[in-house]
Order: C-alpha cells, then structure tokens, then sequence
C-alpha cells in the first residue's frame, strides 16, 4: 500500500514539473500555442468561462478546470486567437510583435486603473502634462510611487476615464509596453498589455477586449 502511495505521490510530482517545463518553455519561446478554436471550460477564480483554446497561452491552462488565473494572447487588430496564417506574428519574440497578452485573475481590491487615476495616480505626478496620442495626457510619476520613469496616460474630464502605465522610454531591458487593468466579471480583474506603438488606438482596443471577454462568461 505505502509503495502504491509512493507511485502516486511521484506521479503527482512528476506531472507537476512537467506543467512548470511547460509553462517556462511556452513563455520563453511563446510555443506551445494551437490553432483550434475548441471551447475550453474553465472556473477562474470560482468564475464559470468557456474560451477557445487558441486564445488560451499555456497549454497547461488548456486542460480546463479550476484555475487561479488565466492567460490569453490576442493578434492585434483583429483580437483573433493563434492560427496558422499568423503563426509568425505569435511566435515573435519581440515587444514590437503585434500581440496583447492578457491574464484573468482574482480582483485583489475594487480599484482598477481607472479608479487609480485619482485615487493613487494623481499623488504622485510631477513635470507638465505630456501631450499623448488621439486625445490622450501624460503625466511622469515619481520616484515615491514606486512607478519612478513611468508615465500615465489618461483620457482627461472622462467619467471613467481610461488610463494605462507605460514606461518613459524604452530600453533593451524594459520595452515600450503599457499595461492597462479593468474590473471584469463579478470579482475578476482583466490585466492587458499592448506595445505602446498602438497606445493610439486606445478607444477600440480597449472596448473591444471588454466586449470579447464579456462573451467568456457562463452562469453557474
């Protein structure tokens, strides 16, 4: 019996460093990824979601199931899952590549990026307003804020204005990346990041992703 315990245990071990072999090679390489849009059911964070799987990054998150999180990756603009046809725009490297990648997760508190804006953000600006892209306004944030060389973009005098966190300048360590966070779901967070070359198209991208992932959820 103890050795029939044993198997088990070394099974689970087993498959659980296969699941981490995976998941690193699948992040590093961005392989992994499948062309077939089969609906993968999935209960993030006690949330119900049916997603096709060429939508799904890991292919351990693929499996379906209970998850913590869940991490998808998008072609930008057409918001298509992996395919064939693309296959070099998703296994590009490259934070030039035309991809958002996006996770689900639990909310952590009820404030998302637009909620930060005022409540957090705004403290901590320092330097001019910094004219941005289709209406948009930067603001630096400094050292204190932990975010130091960052800079916020926001939609001013919106009711709930976007807003997204992007880097001061890109380096070989730290590409121009921007990073958005939406509540979602009933206690969800959608956290979205795009390269900053499409900060422009802000309205569609940014309805667009809510509409797409609205479309996710299931009832209980």
């Amino acid at each position: 019996m103890l050795a029939g315990l044993a198997v088990i245990v070394l099974a689970g071990i087993a498959f659980g460093v296969n699941d981490a072999i995976e998941s690193y090679h699948d992040r590093i390489a961005l392989r992994g990824l499948d062309g077939k849009p089969s609906p993968v059911s999935l209960i993030v964070a006690g949330e119900p979601m049916v997603i096709p799987a060429n939508m799904i990054r890991f292919r351990a998150e693929r499996r379906g199931g209970p998850l913590d999180q869940v991490d998808l990756i998008f072609h930008w603009p057409s918001l298509d899952g992996f395919s064939d046809e693309r296959a070099d725009d998703f296994r590009n490297p490259s934070p030039r590549a035309p991809l958002i990648y996006v996770t689900i997760s639990a909310r952590e508190n009820s404030l998302d990026s637009t909620a930060r804006i005022d409540s957090i953000y705004a403290r901590f600006f320092e330097g001019p307003e910094i004219p941005g892209p289709e209406g948009l306004v930067g603001r630096t944030l400094n050292a204190e804020s932990g975010y130091g060389g960052e800079i916020v973009y926001y939609e001013p005098h919106g009711a709930a204005p976007f807003v997204a966190r992007c880097p001061a300048e890109a380096t070989p360590e730290i590409p121009a990346t921007c990073i958005r966070d939406v509540n979602t779901g009933q206690g969800l967070s959608m956290l979205y990041r795009f390269n900053q070359a499409y900060l422009a198209d802000w309205r569609s991208m940014d309805d667009r992703l809510r509409r797409l992932v609205g479309q996710f959820y299931r009832k209980p």
